[in-house]
């Protein structure tokens, strides 16, 4: 049976490997991976999501499978659009609104006009009456449970698929704030590079983020492994060989320095009295590529201040995004494009 509201108020953060979706009074309704697969000829939907996610690498020639947001970016518009057009259209399987549909949708720091404008086109262009956007380390703060409208330094890295964006925010705004193209989908071009690298073995996208997740550690742990299947870069032959925990520092090792680096600079770059609450709360942490154990000690290490995980990492984001919607009112001075 469908569900009658006056408006509908979803928000969505769309991110380089996974999309989350927030419908006002609902909570969270689904987490996706941004891809879709389409039939070359006519352009049809064959495959959407984790089935679409499954097609990587493994596609026939008519079939070709998309992630539209790279980097943070939309670089796929038309199948960008297509990717929200069908979340809308589930949704709206379920739920009818008199007044139409209303985004909500978090965006990386630094992003030009020119890329904001084609967010906010996107989401008109899937049946949005309207479309705000947000900037993700601040709705990562939000959803975080920090109290982002005092007067104190509130410094926050938020890691995600595409980029990491470290913020320092006070009175409810980025005083400093950087947006790195580092993320999840890097570390997985990483690990394939060390592979190929140091020990001649050539594997793919899916099976580089599989060995990551397994393996969920950079800390040196005695019997933690996992066997990759690949090919060999000399013969083009099959091959296996284990990664381990050592394995994956090292692949990642540099990425994880560029972030300390940027985020010594932001720190460098503190006004005396915020730096003074940011010695004293920490650094908070958040985004599901921070879930890999002992990342935090790394930066804690790096950076010589406490690193505090936020609950839920993953899910920070669109947690903050679901607070603006639940009163919009209260958190609408967020919003960069009113």
């Amino acid at each position: 049976m469908i569900k009658i509201k006056s408006n509908l108020w979803i928000a969505i953060d769309l991110g380089t490997s996974y999309t989350k979706v927030y419908l006002k009074e609902v909570g969270i309704l689904q987490e996706l991976p941004t891809v879709l697969a389409l039939n070359k000829r006519n352009r049809t939907i064959v495959a959407f999501g984790e089935e679409a996610k499954k097609m990587i690498g493994r596609n026939p020639q008519n079939i070709e499978v998309i992630r539209p947001v790279f980097r943070g970016i939309v670089t796929h518009f038309d199948e960008a659009l297509i990717f929200l057009e069908t979340i809308l259209s589930r949704i709206k399987k379920e739920y009818f609104s008199f007044w139409g549909t209303r985004l909500l949708i978090g965006i990386p720091l630094d992003l030009t006009e020119v890329q904001k404008k084609g967010v906010i086109d996107v989401g008109l262009g899937s049946g949005a009456k309207e479309v705000y956007l947000v900037e993700e380390p601040v709705a990562a703060a939000l959803g975080a449970n920090l109290d982002i409208d005092e007067a104190k330094g509130i410094l926050i890295v938020d890691i995600g698929g595409g980029t990491t964006d470290i913020a320092l925010i006070s009175l409810g705004g980025v005083v400093l704030g950087k947006s790195l193209r580092i993320g999840g989908d890097t570390f997985n071009e990483s690990i394939i590079d060390y592979l190929r690298t140091k020990y001649g073995l050539i594997i793919g996208e899916g099976q580089a983020e599989e060995a990551k997740i397994q393996i969920g550690t950079i800390l040196s742990k005695s019997g933690n492994n996992f066997i990759l299947k690949g090919r060999d870069v000399l013969t083009g032959l099959p091959k296996e060989h284990p990664f381990t925990s050592q394995d994956l520092r090292e692949s990642i090792l540099e990425n994880l320095e560029d972030i300390a680096v940027v985020l010594k600079d932001i720190i460098n770059l503190t006004p005396p009295d915020l730096l003074g609450d940011v010695s004293s709360l920490g650094i908070y942490l958040s985004g599901g590529s921070s879930l890999i154990e002992g990342l935090d000690n790394f930066l804690e290490k790096e950076i010589k201040l406490k690193i505090n995980l936020v609950d839920e990492p993953k899910y920070a984001v669109i947690r903050g995004l679901g607070k603006i919607l639940e009163d919009f009112k209260h958190y609408q001075k967020l919003l960069i494009n009113v």
